[in-house]
Order: C-alpha cells, then sequence, then structure tokens
C-alpha cells in the first residue's frame, strides 16, 4: 500500500514541533489538550445556556398565555355573575337588560381590554371599542383570515364556552391583531358574553422578559469566561513552572549519566561510584535504576574476573586430566574387544533357544488339535446320551399307557365274567371268555410292569452314563484350556527368544560402535589438551583487561544506593565513596 505524503503545511508544522526543545514539546502536550478542552467546554456552556434560556423563554410564554387566558375567562365569568345578578335584581326584564349593558359597558381589565356581548342572532348589544357597531347585525362578520368569527364564538358558548382566536381592530394602533376570547353563553337572555386580550400584548410582555434574560446571560458567560481565562493562565503558569523542573533534573541527570558512560567506554571508569539520589519521582527513579545498572555491571565483571581465574586453573587441570584419560581410553578398547567376542558367543546360543523353542510351540499346536477333537467327540458321545434317556422316557411313557389299557380291560372282562353267571347256562361259554381275557390282560400288566421296570434301570444307567460324559468333557475342555495356555507361553518363550536374539545383534553392533568411539575419543584428548592451553592463554587476556576498571570487591559490587536528600536539582558531582548497604531488589521508588 503507498503511503500518501501529508500536506506541505502539516508536514512543515510538524517538523518545526519535533524539532522544539523537550521543554517546548512538554509545554505544547500539555497546553493544546488543555486549550481546546477549555474551550470546547466554554463553547458547550454556552450553547446549554442559550438552550436553556430559549426553554424557559418558551415555558415562560406558554404560562403567561395560559395566564392572560384564564384571567379573560375569570372576567367572562364574573361578567355573567354579575349580569345573573341583576335580573335576578329586577323585576322589569328591560330595565335589567340595560342596566347590565351599562355596567359591562364600564368594566375594564389589564391595559384597557373589555367585555363585549352580542345575541343568537349575531347582533352586537355591547361593544364598547367601537359602540356604532351596537345594534347592528354582525352574524356575517369575517376577520382578515376569512373566519366568521360571529357565528363561531356563538357555537363555542352554546357547547359550554370557551377560548377562541381570531383578528380584531386593536384600539390603540387600529390594526388587526391576533386576539385571545373566552365566550360563554346566557341563555335565559340569548347572550353570548365574551372578553379578550391581544397577543401584542403577550409579545411586547415576552419582549421584556427576553431582554432582562439575555443580559443575566450575557453577564454569566463573561463570568464564566473570565474565571477559565484565570484558571487556564494559572494552569499555564504551574505547567511552565513543573516543565522547567523535571527538565532540569532530567538534563543534569543525563550529564552526570554521560560522563560516567564515557568514563566506562575508555576503560578507566570507577565502576564503585553512584549517581546522588535527590527526589522520589520518576527522575529518582531513573537514577536508580542507573545506579542498578552500574552495579549489575560491577558484579558481572566481578565474576567475570573470578571466572578467568576459575578458567586458568580448570584448563591447566583439563590438560593434566587429558594424559589420564589416553591412558584410560586404551584400555577401554582392549576391554571392548573381549566384549565383542563374547556378545557373538551368547548370540549364537540364544539363536538355538531360540530354534528349540519353535519346535516346542508346533508340538504344543499339535497336542491343542488333538485335544479340541476329543473334545468335540465327547460333545458329541453327551449328546447320544441325551437322546436315549429322551427314547427311555417316552417308552415308559407308553408302557404305562399298556398297563392302564390292561387294567381296563381285567374290569371289562371282570363285569363280563358276573353277566355270565347271571346268564346262568347260557352265558357259560362266555364266562370262558371272559376269563381268558382276564388272564391276558393280567400277563399284558405283569409284561409292562417288568419293560417299565428295565426301561427305568436302563434310564438311570444312560443318566449316570451322561454325567460321566459331561464330566470327561469339562476334563477335557480343561486339558484344551492347559493346552492352549502353554501354548501361548511356549509362543511367548519363542518371541522372547527372536526378541533376545535382535536385542543381542543391537548390543553388539553397540560394542562395536563403542570400540570405534573410543579410538575418537583417544583423538579428542588430544585435541582438548590444546584446546586447554588455548583457554590459559585467552583467560590471561581476560584478566588484563579486567584490571583497567576499578572494581573493588564483592562486597562493593552489592551497595546500595545512597539516601534520598531534600527534594531539588540533582547535581553532577559523584559521590565516589564506598557504598555500604546491600543492592536492594529493582522496585518502584516510593520514599519522598
Amino acid at each position: 500500500m503507498q503511503k500518501r505524503d501529508l500536506p506541505a503545511g502539516i508536514s512543515r508544522t510538524l517538523r518545526n514541533v519535533l524539532s522544539l526543545n523537550l521543554q517546548n514539546k512538554i509545554l505544547l502536550l500539555v497546553l493544546i489538550p488543555l486549550v481546546i478542552s477549555s474551550t470546547s467546554l466554554v463553547l458547550m456552556e454556552n450553547m446549554a445556556r442559550i438552550e436553556d434560556m430559549r426553554t424557559q423563554l418558551a415555558q415562560q410564554r406558554t404560562l403567561l398565555t395560559e395566564s392572560r387566558q384564564q384571567g379573560v375567562k375569570d372576567v367572562v365569568a364574573l361578567a355573567r355573575s354579575m349580569v345573573q345578578q341583576v335580573a335576578t335584581g329586577t323585576a322589569d326584564p328591560e330595565v335589567a337588560k340595560e342596566t347590565a349593558k351599562a355596567l359591562l359597558r364600564n368594566m375594564r381589565f389589564g391595559d384597557g381590554n373589555y367585555v363585549f356581548v352580542f345575541d343568537h342572532a349575531g347582533t352586537m348589544l355591547v361593544q364598547p371599542a367601537v359602540p356604532r357597531q351596537e345594534g347592528t347585525r354582525m352574524i356575517d362578520a369575517t376577520d382578515p383570515n376569512g373566519k366568521p368569527l360571529i357565528r363561531d364564538m356563538i357555537d363555542v358558548a352554546r357547547n359550554g364556552g370557551g377560548h377562541y382566536q381570531y383578528a380584531w381592530p386593536h384600539p390603540g394602533t387600529g390594526r388587526q391583531e391576533p386576539k385571545y376570547s373566552y365566550v360563554a353563553n346566557l341563555p335565559e337572555w340569548g347572550w353570548v358574553i365574551g372578553a379578550g386580550v391581544y397577543v401584542t400584548d403577550i409579545d411586547a410582555a415576552m419582549t421584556a422578559i427576553e431582554q432582562v434574560a439575555q443580559e443575566n446571560l450575557s453577564a454569566t458567560l463573561l463570568r464564566f469566561f473570565l474565571i477559565s481565562s484565570a484558571l487556564l493562565l494559572a494552569i499555564t503558569v504551574l505547567t511552565v513552572l513543573v516543565t522547567r523542573r523535571i527538565v532540569r533534573q532530567i538534563r543534569d541527570t543525563a550529564t552526570t549519566m554521560e560522563k560516567i558512560a564515557h568514563e566506562v567506554a575508555d576503560g578507566r571508569g570507577d565502576l564503585t561510584r553512584r549517581l546522588r539520589i535527590t527526589s522520589s519521582d520518576e527522575i529518582g527513579e531513573l537514577a536508580t535504576q542507573f545506579n542498578g545498572f552500574l552495579a549489575r555491571i560491577q558484579a558481572t565483571l566481578i565474576e567475570v574476573r573470578q571466572s578467568a581465574s576459575d578458567v586458568y586453573q580448570a584448563s591447566t587441570e583439563i590438560a593434566q586430566s587429558s594424559e589420564e584419560l589416553a591412558s584410560r581410553t586404551d584400555q577401554a578398547a582392549a576391554s571392548l574387544q573381549q566384549t565383542s567376542s563374547a556378545m557373538e558367543q551368547i548370540t549364537s546360543t540364544v539363536g538355538n533357544n531360540a530354534e528349540h523353542a519353535q519346535e516346542a510351540d508346533r508340538l504344543v499346536q499339535s497336542a491343542a488339535q488333538v485335544a479340541h477333537q476329543g473334545r468335540e467327540a465327547m460333545e458329541k458321545v453327551e449328546k447320544t446320551m441325551a437322546d436315549i434317556s429322551r427314547s427311555s422316557t417316552q417308552i415308559g411313557d407308553i408302557l404305562s399307557m399298556i398297563d392302564a389299557i390292561a387294567f381296563q380291560t381285567n374290569i371289562l372282562a371282570l363285569n363280563a365274567s358276573v353277566e355270565a353267571a347271571r346268564a346262568g347256562d347260557h352265558g357259560r361259554g362266555f364266562a370262558v371268555v371272559a376269563q381268558e381275557v382276564r388272564m391276558l390282560a393280567q400277563r399284558s400288566a405283569d409284561a409292562a410292569k417288568q419293560i417299565k421296570t428295565l426301561i427305568g434301570e436302563s434310564v438311570e444307567h444312560s443318566r449316570s452314563g451322561a454325567e460321566i460324559v459331561q464330566q470327561a468333557g469339562r476334563t477335557m475342555q480343561l486339558i484344551v484350556q492347559r493346552v492352549t495356555e502353554v501354548t501361548s507361553a511356549i509362543a511367548e518363550i519363542s518371541a522372547g527368544s527372536r526378541e533376545q536374539s535382535v536385542g543381542i545383534g543391537e548390543v553388539n553392533t553397540a560394542v562395536t560402535q563403542m570400540d570405534t568411539m573410543t579410538q575418537q575419543n583417544a583423538a579428542m584428548v588430544e585435541q582438548n589438551a590444546a584446546t586447554a592451553s588455548t583457554m590459559r592463554a585467552h583467560a590471561e587476556h581476560l584478566n588484563h583487561l579486567i584490571r583497567a576498571f576499578v572494581l573493588g570487591d564483592a562486597a562493593t559490587s552489592a551497595a546500595g544506593h545512597p539516601a534520598v536528600s531534600t527534594p531539588g536539582a540533582l547535581p553532577h558531582t559523584l559521590d565516589g565513596a564506598a557504598p555500604r548497604a546491600a543492592l536492594p531488589p529493582r522496585r518502584a521508588l516510593s520514599a519522598g
């Protein structure tokens, strides 16, 4: 996206602002928003007060209009009451009417306002402003706007009375002016009594009120402007004073920090010196942080000096240790060669174990297959024994039926013998036959009982055989389960043997790699010895560089800052005394 250039005037103004010193920038940063906000506040206050004045004037006009209309209504009510009293106190109606007219002609209220009367036919009866209109029929009279004012007021009066606005000649100017009137009906005489006020009277009163309100508003706005200007001037003076103090402290602190920084950069700095803190504001916090920065640099260089000495000693020890490491590396290489030979023998033995485990796995799987076949055969025998048991039960049921039939046959034969005995000689042959039938039935019953006994024994033997077969089936199932477990165990042994063979092969490879690495370590030991010599030379050079600084000891590097003095400008001098307290942790400065 192409950057749009600012107009030349704005760009030049920004450059001029940025080229100002810090004091003027702070003044602009404070005063410009203050002036803008103050001006905005004054304008908004003026607008608010003007709007309030307009609202109050509108309310005042409404109240004044309502007050005048209520006054007119009260005048009409008073006139109507007076006419009713005259009508009640006078016996002759005509005399009463003339008396009432005379009284109404003399009624005045406000600034020359009067009461007028006309009857329901539109004939003007009382008109103090224009006496010549009295007795004139004005039912068709209209105002300049074409409103039939007499007809309308008669209708309003007959409907209970009310206000009516129209245009009517003003007694003072003779011009048609808007007028508010109130009319009321007097039904016993057929009169309409009315009175009104001109809008120009209300406008004149409002003009006076508006003039007073405008004068009050002008005085209030002038006071507000003067107070705002005084406050703005006071804030400006205070801002200038505070800004000068802040800038002076920043300038003094920056100058002192620059001197210390140049000394440190030239390698001749005294890192035990600190800035003197004279305030507890952000400037004092800046000095505190700079002192902490110097303390951290001092502590770091002390640690570097100690580390350089340690590196020098360590490099000497590394050179000595390298010789011992070379001898031990040779011994390790010889031991690794022996270990490699032993691992080859172990690999061969583990391979044989794996082959034997695989052969045992095949044999166990064959035994498991035979056990499964035996289990299936036992299940078939168990099913056959169950079928025999069911058949024997059915045969027993059939024999029970035969026994019942033989019993019934015996009963029938007995009955036949009784009947033959009753028949005498004629039934003798039938009795012989019945006797034979009974004997056959008896033998059939005996044979059925014997067969049933044999069948019961057979069923019992079948049940015993079925239980034995079930027990044999459970035993065979247990054998199959154990064979399966043995198969799993042998499979795990076979897999473990294979994994051991692979693992031992990896160990053998690792031993070979370790042998190679040991040879490489021997070469690296020689390189370490050379590196140790180089490190010793660098440590000597680093100590030479650090000796250019004044560091003190570890207690000096952990010293704290001087106590905060009375508020004032930060001095250019340095406190060269050795600090006495421990360096506090980094924090926000809160002391005064």
